[in-house]
C-alpha cells in the first residue's frame, strides 16, 4: 500500500471547523484513507472524525501531518498539498507566499530556552553496507562541524563506542539514539544519519534504518534533561517514530525532532 504524508504548521487560527468539513470532501474524492495526526500531543483522528479532527489542529501553531494510505495515495497527495498550501504552512514548499507567512513560520519554529546545535545541515544519508562505528564517526563529523565539541573526533567516537558497548542503544521502531555526557562537550547538539536499508547496531531488535546521535555538557542543565528525555520518550510511541522513519527529507525530520524537544509544557 502507498502511503504518503503532509507535514504542516497550523497557523494563528488553526484550522477551524469549516476549513476541516472542506478537507473531508478532498478526500471523500479519493479511495485511500486520510488521517490527522498532532505530532505534539501524539495523538490521531480519522478525517471522517470532525471533532477529533478540531481537537488536534484548532491551535496555532501545532505541527501536524496529513497521513495518506491506498492505492491513490499519490493522487490524494498531490489534490491535499495544494489544499494545505492555502490554510497551514507546509515545512517544505517553494516559495513563501508573502512576508507576512515567512514571519509566521519563523515564529513557530521559536528556538528552545537554551543553546542547542542542530540543524538541516546535521541530517543526511549513509549507504545501508556501513558498519556501525563508520557510522558513529560520521554522525561525530557532523557534530564536530557545528562545534558542539572542545574534544577531538577520536575522543568522542571512543566515548560514543563505549557507550554503544554497555548495550546497543536501539528504541525501537529502527531508531537508534547513540547518546552521551562528557566534560569536552561545551553545548547540547544533535546529528540525524538516516538509511533506505537497515544497518546492524548490534541489538536483538534487529538493525536500525535511522541513527539520531545525542550528545550533552556534563553536567547538563535541567532544561536541558527535560527536552532530552522528553525526546527519549517520543521515540516509545509508534506513531511518532513511524513519522520520523518515513520523512523523506532533512528539513521534516529537523521539524519533528525540534517539535518533540520543545513540547515540554514546563520549559515555557
Amino acid at each position: 500500500m502507498i502511503q504518503r504524508r503532509i507535514t504542516f504548521y497550523c497557523c494563528s487560527k488553526g484550522l477551524p471547523s469549516y476549513q476541516l468539513h472542506q478537507l473531508k470532501r478532498l478526500a471523500d474524492y479519493f479511495r485511500s484513507s486520510v488521517t490527522l495526526l498532532n505530532l505534539r500531543q501524539l495523538r490521531k483522528a480519522d478525517i471522517r472524525q470532525p471533532l477529533r479532527m478540531l481537537s488536534l489542529a484548532s491551535k496555532p501553531g501545532e505541527l501536524c501531518q496529513l497521513v495518506i494510505q491506498g492505492n491513490d495515495a499519490e493522487l490524494a497527495h498531490m489534490v491535499l498539498t495544494e489544499f494545505i498550501a492555502e490554510f497551514a504552512k507546509p515545512v517544505i514548499q517553494r516559495r513563501m507566499k508573502n512576508a507576512s507567512s515567512s514571519g509566521l513560520l519563523a515564529n513557530i519554529q521559536s528556538p528552545l530556552p537554551f543553546d542547542f546545535s542542530f540543524s538541516v545541515h546535521s541530517i543526511s544519508t549513509v549507504d545501508a553496507a556501513t558498519p556501525k562505528p563508520k557510522v558513529i564517526a560520521s554522525l561525530v563529523d557532523r557534530l564536530n562541524q557545528q562545534k558542539v565539541s572542545t574534544g577531538t573526533k577520536k575522543q568522542l567516537v571512543e566515548c560514543f563506542m563505549a557507550r554503544e558497548k554497555v548495550s546497543a542503544t536501539v528504541m525501537g521502531q529502527q531508531i537508534a539514539l547513540p547518546h552521551i555526557m562528557h566534560e569536552s562537550i561545551t553545548l547540547p547538539g544533535m546529528a540525524v544519519l538516516s538509511s533506505n536499508a537497515g544497518i546492524e547496531w548490534g541489538s536483538n531488535r534487529g538493525p536500525v534504518t535511522q541513527m539520531i546521535a545525542m550528545v550533552l555538557p556534563k553536567p547538563p542543565q535541567r532544561p536541558v534533561v527535560m527536552a532530552f528525555a522528553h525526546f527519549s520518550q517520543c521515540l516509545l510511541n509508534d506513531d511518532f517514530c513511524e513519522a520520523l522513519t518515513t520523512a523523506k527529507t532533512p528539513a521534516v525530520i529537523h521539524a519533528i525532532i525540534l517539535n518533540a524537544l520543545s513540547s515540554v509544557e514546563s520549559l515555557r
